[in-house]
């Protein structure tokens, strides 16, 4: 089995969707520009999974730190527990509510988990007008199944694990896409109910930007 250290940083303070770039700005002077906090190398973007991601979960900043990841968030928030930084417009004082770490297996499951997963984006330019010219939604729907194992596939690959076994996913629920700006193009953003045959841990990202609240996983009990 494959252990995946996770360590979560919630903060008592609530944020918008618009201002988590500021709040990984922050994060990121706050880290001293420490490389596992902006996923940038010498050259520009890395573009390998990234090990700290940023969140906002039931309103709240979260900070996700994934194994080396996990290692650092711990150090950061280790000794302090309140941070003054500008969000945007606004000054305010950071406050840290809880960090928790826990040790997990990221492993084929005896029986798949179903997972809901938010502001998903998994189109591109050029697989954008493959979605469009599907004849239909089931059509649609296994092109996204396929880009929802690839997603996976690259979490996997980005944590240490190569998966012994065919990873499987099947979209169960699909609402009906939104628009997200990413990088100043507005892309089509999906949630959706699936289930996979991979343990995922919880608020993980999948996808693109998903270093920047997009593409959470959240394992769920019924799909409504």
């Amino acid at each position: 089995m494959n252990q995946t250290r996770i360590t979560t940083a919630l903060f008592r303070n609530r944020i918008s969707d618009d201002e988590i770039p500021f709040f990984r700005g922050a994060m990121i002077r706050l880290s001293g520009d420490d490389a596992l906090f902006h996923n940038h190398n010498g050259d520009g973007f890395n573009y390998s999974y990234p090990l700290v991601q940023y969140k906002k979960v039931k309103g709240s900043a979260v900070v996700l730190g994934i194994n080396q990841g996990a290692v650092a968030v711990e150090r950061l928030f280790g000794m302090e527990s309140t941070f003054s930084c500008q969000l945007g417009n606004r000054n305010i004082e950071l406050e840290l509510a809880s960090i928790r770490t826990e040790s997990l297996f990221s492993c084929c499951c005896e029986s798949d988990n179903t997972y809901r997963i938010r502001y998903w984006l998994p189109l591109n330019c050029e697989n954008y007008k493959e979605y469009q010219q599907a004849e239909g939604l089931i059509e649609r729907i296994a092109m996204l199944e396929k880009i929802l194992v690839g997603n996976v596939l690259s979490f996997g690959k980005g944590i240490g694990i190569h998966f012994e076994f065919p990873v499987i996913c099947r979209i169960l629920k699909l609402e009906d896409p939104g628009l997200s700006r990413y990088k100043n193009v507005e892309l089509m953003s999906f949630s959706a109910a699936f289930r996979c045959n991979v343990f995922l841990p919880e608020y993980i990202g999948l996808g693109k930007s998903s270093s920047m609240g997009y593409g959470i996983v959240n394992c769920i009990r019924d799909v409504k």
